[in-house]
């Protein structure tokens, strides 16, 4: 009874007390606004992620009906989102925020660091040997054998 009454004086309001409302709400929330959301929109702007989600709508339909059309490809969505919803099912909060963060640090990291277009192929040994030696290099082994460790932790807990 209450929500409806709520409701119904919210539909009474012209567009301008709606907007002045808005506005209200905004003016009060100023330093969150330029603190965090506009950096962060400023981030997203720099590093491409608007442009690329706004090619994305713009050209959604076309996306749907080329998803759509190929049934392997409709069958392969359908297994993924299956199995990543029956994943997040076994995940309690912590582990979602961890994994929330572990992927945007990685994937921010990548995303910024990651130049494919200029990569060197690797000799055999000799070149192996040479790159071994580079600290990051060195570092990403690490986070690979730490992500080869827990696949393998996963596989034999089954």
């Amino acid at each position: 009874m209450i929500v409806a009454q709520a409701q119904q004086t919210q539909v009474e309001k012209s567009p301008d007390e709606q907007i002045a409302e808005a506005l209200n709400v905004l003016v009060q929330n100023i330093d969150e606004v330029r603190g965090g959301l506009l950096d962060q929109l400023i981030e997203l702007k720099r590093s491409g992620v608007i442009d690329a989600l706004m090619m994305i709508v713009n050209r959604f339909e076309e996306v749907l009906q080329y998803l759509f059309q190929d049934p392997a490809v409709l069958r392969l969505l359908s297994i993924l989102i299956d199995g990543s919803l029956q994943a997040m099912n076994k995940l309690d909060a912590q582990d979602v925020i961890r994994l929330k963060g572990l992927v945007q640090d990685l994937g921010g990291c990548l995303g910024k660091n990651i130049d494919i277009a200029n990569a060197k192929p690797i000799g055999l040994m000799g070149g192996l040997w040479s790159a071994l030696g580079d600290k990051d290099i060195q570092k990403g082994l690490g986070v690979t054998m730490a992500i080869l460790k827990a696949l393998g932790k996963c596989s034999s807990s089954k």
